[in-house]
Order: C-alpha cells, then structure tokens, then sequence
C-alpha cells in the first residue's frame, strides 16, 4: 500500500508541469504568419483603390477582422479633435479624409496569434504563491484611409516576435488578497 501512495505521489509530481493553464488567442484569417501581411499591406499604396487590394486579398467587406471607420473614428485616432492649432503634423492623406468627411472610410485589419503558457512549479502556481506567465506570437494591424474608395493613406504596425513573460510573486501565497481584517477575525476565532 505504501508503495501504491509513493508511486501516485510520484507521478503527481512529476507530471504537474503539464496541468499548468494555457490560453491561445488566434484571429482566424487566410494569414498564418506576421511576414505575410507585412509583405501585402507594405505593398499597398495611395492611389489605388478598393477594387485593387481586393484583388491582392484584402476584400474590406468580406476579410475577417477588418472594423469600419468613420471619418470621426480616424480623426480621433490622429488626435485632431477638438485641436486648435497646426503644430501636429498629421498626413496629407489623413487631412484629405477628415475633410472629405462622409466620403471618407477607414478599414482597420486587426490580426493576432499569440499563446500563454504559464511556466513552473505547479503547487506554486496552484497556491498562487508564484506565477509565471509567457507570451509568444506575433501581432499585426494595418490602417487603410480612403475617399470615395480611392485610398489616400495606408499605415500598418505590429509585433513580429512577442516574447514576454510575466512573474507574479505572492509571498502569502493564497493569503496575500486577504484583507487584513479578515486575517484578523480569523486568528481571533483561532485564538479563542
């Protein structure tokens, strides 16, 4: 019996790695990686219009994740609302759609693929005592302005290589978000 009880405690152990959380955050598009939308939205310049990136693959109406903006939405995002002087520098592209104003539309392509894993002992990470968290993957957005459908402005950003991790340290352990009054009471009724 007392080999069984070493044995499962044993492989309890050990195999706790495994029974750590994980969390996958994947935007589903035609894209599988960071270096093919660099490739396309990098290639897409003013001047052409909605037909043309159609035709690359980038359908505004039809392609997941792609948010429609108003000449407003854009506006706010380049901080010209409410702005009283002309000491920001702001795209002539980006001008044009503000002032063309209903004729104006801004498409924003958001696409991630990213994974969590937590890392570590797994009774730290239970107890809550320490966790360790690490985020890979990549991320990628691109901002297509347009006027009557004939783009004007293209920006695009993103994270090629995520690679971060996160350390929580918790020298209470499960104890550490207790208020301290409950803490008290406890050790009142522990006491008594």
């Amino acid at each position: 019996m007392k080999n069984i009880i070493a044995v499962v405690a044993i492989g309890i152990t050990t195999g706790c790695g495994s029974m750590l959380p994980t969390k996958s955050t994947v935007t589903h598009t035609q894209w599988t990686e960071y270096r093919q939308l660099d490739s396309l939205i990098g290639g897409i310049r003013a001047g052409q219009t909605l037909d043309d990136i159609r035709a690359l693959g980038v359908d505004v109406t039809k392609t997941e994740n792609v948010e429609v903006l108003t000449h407003l939405d854009v506006a706010k995002r380049f901080g010209l609302m409410g702005l009283k002087d002309d000491s920001l520098k702001v795209p002539q592209g980006v001008l044009n759609m503000v002032n063309a104003a209903e004729k104006g539309r801004g498409y924003e392509l958001k696409v991630t693929n990213t994974l969590e894993e937590r890392e570590g002992s797994f009774w730290k990470d239970f107890l809550q005592f320490k966790k360790v968290t690490r985020t890979t993957g990549w991320k990628f957005s691109a901002l297509i302005i347009t006027v009557d459908n004939k783009i004007v402005y293209v920006l695009h950003k993103g994270n090629p290589n995520i690679n971060s991790v996160v350390v929580e340290k918790n020298p209470l352990g499960p104890f550490q978000s207790l208020n301290g009054y409950i803490l008290v009471d406890v050790l009142e009724e522990v006491i008594d």
